[in-house]
């Protein structure tokens, strides 16, 4: 039962990044669209997308157990 609260723990801490990715970028891409150029607003959505993805696919870093 312990493994399984981690692994809440762990998706809850993704979940915040997640959400926090999300509003950090669409303010960005916002204001790069509507004061700068569209182009930029359009590489920083980009860049969300493949940072949220990277974010769910790619496990944890960790120490590794090198016991034998």
């Amino acid at each position: 039962m312990l493994f399984r609260s981690d692994v809440n723990v762990s998706k809850k801490i993704k979940l915040i990044l997640t959400l926090g990715v999300i509003m950090v970028g669409a303010l960005s891409v916002w204001l790069e669209a509507t004061f700068a150029d569209t182009t930029v607003a359009k590489v920083i959505a980009g860049l969300v997308v493949v940072m949220i993805i990277a974010l769910w696919l790619f496990p944890e870093a960790g120490a590794k157990d090198n016991t034998s």
